[in-house]
């Protein structure tokens, strides 16, 4: 039984389709998959919103916290792949002084995890070489998707990508997670930063968590109103399946067209803000607010220029990408 499955599939031009169209159209929707089942809108919402606590990472001075994730970026591009790990663990130490519940870094692992599973496996179907092995070829039938098959060289090169995506992910939500949105653009101001880029970052900051807040209270009030939005209970059921997703395709101007429309209201509500504060009147913004450096600040100071010092270092010994 087995032998002749397997003669069916891989054997003959039609499982060979059907096993092409699996791998390029139904394995990247198990990232998609696990981060409802494990985190859901409800834990986005929470996970990518300023908590306030008290904190080493929280007291520090918000212009490290800002440029930290620029700092950890560009390190990561300069470096090879092997060091790019070396700097992801790097990331995990303001995490660890965070001291995180185990909830949250569920949610922290599933959201930093499935982008860079799902990179390589792009990269394992796209980034192909004249000489590559090929784990699975693509039969003619596959020739529009643009791709020979599965390589070995694109899952290899996929995960030298992901430690980029890993390291980028970790030091932007240790930003997003400690740091309250009035002080990222006081910290771009401080740092001589154009007042619009505040501006911006700070909406940013704040522009998920309350879309997400927004797509769950309409989807509640849908649900009042007697519309379903309930998962299936077992995946392999692909009738509840295809109930499931015709339900969620039918949903979206219900959920789309409201979420716009207070998505368009916010923004003119902060528009009305700014100009009552008269916002970009003067080329400087000037604020009341001191901030005086502690014995943790100049801790992390040196910890960088160390750490940026150190990566120098290793890129002169032959280590970086140039």
């Amino acid at each position: 039984m087995m032998h002749t499955l397997n003669h069916l599939l891989f054997h003959t031009l039609a499982g060979q389709t059907v096993v092409a169209y699996a791998i390029t159209f139904l394995v990247p929707l198990v990232g998609p998959i696990l981060f409802l089942r494990f985190v859901g809108l409800k834990g986005l919402r929470n996970v990518l919103s300023y908590e306030a606590a008290d904190t080493a990472i929280h007291r520090l001075d918000p212009r490290l916290k800002l440029l930290y994730p620029i700092v950890i970026t560009t390190l990561s591009v300069l470096l090879n792949w092997e060091w790019t790990d070396v700097l992801f663990g790097v990331t995990l130490v303001p995490w660890i002084l965070l001291r995180p519940s185990a909830l949250r870094v569920r949610v922290l692992a599933v959201i930093i995890g499935i982008p860079a599973l799902l990179s390589i496996w792009s990269q394992g179907l796209y980034y192909t070489t004249p000489n590559d092995h090929l784990i699975f070829a693509y039969p003619i039938t596959m020739a529009w998707v643009g791709t020979a098959g599965l390589s070995t060289a694109g899952l290899v090169y996929g995960l030298h990508q992901a430690g980029r995506v890993l390291v980028t992910a970790s030091a932007a939500l240790v930003l997003i997670f400690t740091t309250g949105p009035s002080d990222v653009v006081w910290a771009t101001t401080k740092l001589l930063a154009p007042q619009r880029l505040g501006l911006a970052i700070s909406v940013g900051v704040r522009f998920l968590p309350q879309v997400f807040e927004r797509l769950n209270t309409v989807m509640r009030a849908a649900e009042v109103r007697g519309y379903d939005f309930s998962r299936p209970e077992k995946w392999w059921k692909l009738g509840q399946l295809w109930n499931y997703g015709r339900r969620m395709v039918r949903a979206l101007p219900l959920l789309t067209v409201p979420i716009l429309v207070g998505s368009l209201r916010g923004c003119g509500q902060m528009a009305l803000v700014a100009d009552s504060r008269a916002f970009g009147v003067n080329k400087r913004r000037t604020t009341y607010r001191r901030v005086a450096w502690t014995r943790a600040d100049r801790a992390a100071v040196a910890a960088a220029v160390a750490l940026v010092l150190g990566a120098f270092v290793v890129i002169g010994l032959g280590g970086g990408r140039f």
